[in-house]
């Protein structure tokens, strides 16, 4: 045992490098999804495992079993609810609970191994550079994909609904990519307006981010518009402030000027113009449907055996519909299965999908939700836990330091941290979805470590 906890120890560092290097590998496994070749769930998955070892292996001891006792206790856990929902639903379907737990377990892996690891890295200040580089190429790969699925019309659409534009290249979910899109739009303005480049790499990088911009307007989503619209705005505020304080980068601020108006003005063209339009006119027309429903005849009754028709088991608001955003169905439908669910299945879960009735299991796609009604309150404290450590270690660090440590880099990635967090508050396929997922859990880790350390100048 001893000879191999110091093998490990050994290899501690060659760990490192595979995480650092799977960052870029992440668009890549996307598309051989897409295209049906096995290997990214698989290759993902090994990241539970490895990141295992690597708390294991990690030079601060404390920390290291800390993590792992946390990751043992909820497997314990998983295995848990998993057989909680083998006994009481019926249907059931092990694949997709087991599915459904190892997509989150994977979230909380990565997240506790990059925290570990950008802690470790400490004063290495490459790492600094080396992520924003890589998440700018990573932001660029998928937008380049999208342009040519677009010019090839081969792109997939972001929706079903045949009056709802957009299309997500050759990635299966619109949700995903347009949360990829906005965490990483955040990494990559930092490599782009704050790591030194030569006038031809940055007239590239320019062209690039413009890409990166049509992007997030051609999904048609919410979170990849307004991502691309905080960020452009806040990167222009930044940029003015350095150009008064510093007297530079004034022609970057005039660029990101030109980017953010041209934005906002083909947004009415784009899809997302449409479907911002659609959306509000949809909830709208179902609010004051229900309301003349209600006034005509009452809710219909459930009849014995059977669950009530989705949607008429709760009346919702216009603004109640517009924040679920077509999900008020399965929310409501969800909503019914949990409060007629034993007790021991609201404690431990009811799996994914709730006690469901057809053949497959619908989820809400609001991963707070799923995870309340897919893992009980009991497994909700439990996952939640390394969030809230993670964020109320950063906020600390903040006040530490008394918001010196608050340079562009912390702001950037601390605003692509809240744009991943927010989504999956409101669009969901972030913390049950390792592609999305990941890029949530490298922020916070990023994040963390870069707060952690001694206060830099703002513009760094």
């Amino acid at each position: 045992m001893q000879a191999l906890m110091q093998r490990l120890k050994d290899n501690h560092h060659t760990l490192e490098k595979l995480f650092i290097f799977f960052i870029l590998t992440q668009p890549f496994l996307d598309l051989l999804a897409y295209f049906s070749i096995p290997v990214s769930n698989p290759i993902r998955l090994l990241v539970i495992p490895i990141g295992m070892l690597y708390m294991l292996s990690y030079p601060d001891r404390r920390w290291g079993r800390n993590a792992f006792i946390y990751m043992a206790v909820l497997a314990v856990y998983f295995a848990a609810s998993f057989a909680v929902n083998m006994i009481w639903k019926d249907p059931v379907s092990a694949v997709g609970e087991l599915t459904f737990i190892l997509k989150t377990f994977f979230f909380i892996t990565a997240l506790l191994v990059y925290v570990m690891l950008f802690r470790h890295l400490d004063e290495n200040r490459d790492w600094k550079v080396t992520v924003p580089k890589y998440l700018f190429i990573n932001t660029s790969v998928v937008s380049v994909v999208m342009l040519i699925a677009e010019v090839t019309g081969t792109g997939k659409r972001s929706y079903d609904y045949l009056a709802k534009q957009g299309h997500s290249g050759w990635f299966f979910s619109g949700n995903e990519i347009s949360a990829i899109l906005g965490m990483g739009f955040c990494g990559a303005i930092i490599y782009y307006l704050f790591v030194k480049k030569g006038m031809l790499a940055q007239i590239s990088c320019t062209a690039l981010v413009g890409v990166m911009i049509w992007a997030m307007l051609t999904i048609g989503t919410k979170v990849a518009f307004g991502a691309a619209l905080v960020v452009l705005g806040f990167a222009l505020v930044l940029l003015l402030i350095q150009a008064i304080v510093k007297r530079n980068n004034i022609i970057q601020a005039g660029v990101v000027l030109v980017l953010l108006a041209i934005t906002i003005l083909v947004t009415p063209e784009m899809p997302i113009g449409n479907n911002l339009g659609l959306s509000v006119e949809m909830a709208n027309e179902k609010a004051q449907k229900q309301e003349e429903e209600l006034g005509i005849a009452p809710l219909p009754e459930e009849e014995e055996g059977e669950v009530p028709p989705p949607g008429s088991v709760r009346q919702w608001s216009s603004w109640q519909l517009m924040a679920l955003n077509g999900r008020e169905e399965y929310f409501g439908t969800v909503l019914y299965y949990y409060e007629h669910a034993p007790v021991i299945q609201k404690v431990f879960g009811m799996g994914i999908g709730g006690n469901y009735t057809g053949e497959k299991p619908r989820i809400i796609e609001m991963d707070i939700l799923d995870w309340f009604f897919g893992f009980g309150y009991l497994g909700t404290i439990i996952l939640i836990l390394p969030l809230l450590f993670v964020i109320g270690s950063i906020i600390v660090f903040i006040f530490k330091q008394r918001f010196r440590t608050l340079h562009a880099t912390a702001l950037f990635t601390g605003a692509g941290a809240c744009i991943g967090l927010g989504a999956a508050f409101i669009a969901g396929h972030i913390l049950s979805s390792p592609a999305s997922g990941f890029y949530l859990a490298l922020l916070l880790g990023f994040l963390y470590g870069l707060l952690r350390q001694k206060p830099e100048k703002f513009f760094q």
